[in-house]
């Protein structure tokens, strides 16, 4: 027979990494992240945050319950769909239970929702992954969870910005460069704040690499691409 669109389904056993379930054969299968903001790789479905990470209900249908009676919010838009793609520095709410928490990544590169304040909640950082020139002469921003803003040339890929929620304004560049504070996404190091000390371009088809120094004061290298600058207030109100 012949294939009838995407795939509905997926097996928890084979449950991306960033999903930070312990017991995989606890049941046959998940729900499977829809197509949105976040890759499949590095997202969690807004159901089963719900269920395995905030605890706030027992089963898939208590969190279907919750979302149906529009009681979540993400990035503060309300979202009713149980396989809504949750990632790296969204912010999560509850607003009737005043509960509001950032998406964060774990020493395993595992997403963690990490409580937070409703002020923090109303900001987000924002990683630039895309820089093209459209119809006007005017320069498009691409970030790391799908938006699109208009910038300035000033900003390059690899930078942050920092903007208001829910309606998307630049209140903060963050430009990647030797003293700018960055937490590590993926590999090794992966949930560390570290300061960016050299970037080191590297010859062939290997990926450029950085030179930084962590909280211990230890020097070591990552890739450059695994480096999300983020401000000197992310991580200290949560």
């Amino acid at each position: 027979m012949a294939k009838k669109g995407e795939k509905k389904h997926m097996k928890r056993i084979a449950k991306p990494k960033a999903i930070p379930i312990i017991d995989k054969k606890a049941s046959k299968f998940i729900t499977r992240t829809a197509c949105g903001p976040h890759q499949m790789k590095g997202a969690v479905p807004l159901s089963v945050l719900l269920r395995d990470m905030l605890h706030v209900a027992k089963n898939a249908k208590e969190a279907r319950s919750i979302l149906v009676g529009r009681m979540v919010e993400v990035d503060g838009t309300i979202r009713t769909a149980g396989d809504f793609p949750i990632g790296i520095m969204d912010a999560v709410g509850l607003p009737k239970a005043g509960k509001y928490y950032r998406i964060m990544v774990d020493w395993k590169g595992r997403l963690k929702a990490v409580e937070t304040t409703k002020e923090d909640a109303g900001r987000k950082i924002m990683h630039v992954v895309r820089k093209q020139v459209v119809p006007g002469a005017k320069i498009s921003l691409t970030f790391h969870d799908g938006r699109n803003m208009l910038g300035d040339n000033h900003v390059h890929c690899g930078d942050s910005v920092v903007v208001s929620l829910p309606k998307p304004k630049v209140l903060e560049h963050l430009k990647l460069q030797p003293g700018a504070r960055c937490l590590v996404r993926e590999g090794k190091h992966a949930g560390s704040i570290v300061t960016l000390n050299e970037l080191m371009e590297r010859k062939s088809r290997r990926p450029s690499e950085a030179k930084v120094t962590g909280a211990d004061k230890a020097e070591f290298i990552t890739v450059a691409k695994y480096l999300f600058v983020v401000d000197s207030k992310f991580g200290v109100s949560q």
